[in-house]
């Protein structure tokens, strides 16, 4: 090793006590990420289990790789009337976990959300070889 001169040896304590910094704040910062992502999931199989339990279907919306989506719902469980098959009970989830609560404003989001759902209806008819849907999603057809 070459003798260095005080003010290389200062400059080399300088970098490495910053590096220091730097690792420290990011395993703090992927502590916390692999924390809420462990919470996310036993939230999730929490509410799945209950759902079938009860009856409900459960979907998620996610993104393609399965990071939650922006936006106040997080999922919907939906069942078919239990006295009448041709109707259909929905609920629109947001899903919590770990030590997160719940705030009036997200509560206000969410029925907002409720009450301005579109719902419609659609048929999808396979002949074998191309799918027929009526009325058109692309054309935006409403009824």
């Amino acid at each position: 090793m070459t003798d260095l001169s005080a003010g290389q040896k200062a400059a080399r304590t300088r970098k490495r006590r910053a590096a220091a910094r730097k690792a420290v704040q990011t395993r703090k910062r992927l502590g916390a990420f692999a924390k809420a992502r462990a919470s996310e999931a036993a939230s999730k199989e929490a509410l799945r289990l209950y759902c079938k339990a009860h009856g409900w279907r459960l979907a998620f919306f996610e993104g393609d790789t399965g990071a939650p989506r922006t936006g106040i719902i997080d999922g919907i469980a939906f069942r078919l009337g239990r006295n009448n098959a041709d109707l259909l009970d929905v609920r629109l989830i947001q899903l919590k976990g770990g030590k997160a609560g719940v705030s009036g404003s997200e509560i206000a989001r969410l029925k907002k959300a409720a009450e301005g759902a579109t719902i419609n209806w659609l048929i999808a008819a396979y002949d074998g070889e191309t799918l027929h849907l009526l009325p058109d999603l692309d054309a935006g057809g409403r009824s």
